[in-house]
């Protein structure tokens, strides 16, 4: 039998993740600490509630002028520069503050953009799935919607090619 995807997998005991709940303060904490690109949100139970990115974190730190269409390619106006703009360090204790009211699941990717599989999908439908959407992969036991682990290009490379 082939590798499945559980064989290369980030398990949860490694994997960061974020519940719900938690303000975005405490998921910049999380990324800070960890250099993670990407927290799983999981509930208590461990039942798999979506992705939290370190570029929507960015995003939330961006002043909202700066991002006004730019999830919409069609009204997406081009700002070249943003050098008019300053950030001091007491700026961004100030966002930090903002950010410690806002909760995690209302700034979660969209589960679109987020590739999940069962464990036992074969290794080489998660390298598939990884170069499509250019991320994880997220592995969620397909009947009770548990998370399970991750899977990247690292953890790919880190066990399946050792």
């Amino acid at each position: 039998m082939g590798l499945t995807c559980y064989d290369v997998m980030v398990p949860p005991e490694v994997q960061k993740t974020i519940l719900p709940d938690e303000s975005i303060a405490t998921a910049f904490n999380i990324i800070r600490g960890s250099r993670a690109r990407f927290l799983p949100v999981v509930a208590e139970d461990g039942t798999y509630v979506g992705v939290f990115t370190a570029p929507t974190l960015l995003k939330l730190i961006l002043p909202k002028a700066a991002t006004i269409g730019l999830n919409d390619d069609a009204s997406r106006v081009a700002i070249d520069s943003l050098s008019f703009m300053n950030l001091t360090r007491d700026d961004f204790e100030q966002q930090m503050e903002r950010l410690k009211t806002e909760k995690v699941r209302d700034n979660m990717s969209r589960p679109s953009n987020i590739p999940v599989a069962a464990p036992d999908t074969p290794v080489m439908e998660g390298i598939f799935l990884i170069y499509k959407f250019k991320r994880h992969v997220i592995l969620v036991e397909p009947e009770t919607n548990r998370f399970v682990g991750t899977v990247s290009a690292n953890s790919l490379l880190d066990r399946a090619l050792s």
